[in-house]
């Protein structure tokens, strides 16, 4: 695909960043669901999905998070979103 054709999953996956006040922060996962398969506009809230244990402020601003919390953050990801379209059993 060359250009974005506005079409999406009816289903998806949103990420909240959240300072937790302590010098850590969470990365929080929620199911939503699009208004629309075309161009949709609106996203509600379908169900809290999981969180990512505390992490560091100073390695979340820098970056550097190890390679296996990069890996496992994109796994979910993944996994949740192959889940919600019935793309797996």
């Amino acid at each position: 695909m060359e250009f974005d054709d506005k079409i999406r999953a009816s289903m998806g996956v949103v990420v909240c960043l959240r300072d937790m006040g302590d010098g850590t922060s969470r990365l929080f996962f929620d199911d939503v669901r699009a208004d629309g398969e075309t161009n949709p506009i609106n996203w509600s809230h379908d169900y809290f999905f999981t969180f990512t244990p505390e992490l560091s402020n100073a390695e979340m601003e820098a970056m550097s998070l190890s390679s296996e919390m990069y890996e496992r953050i994109g796994v979910m990801v993944i996994a949740r979103l192959l889940a919600l379209n019935g793309r797996v059993i």
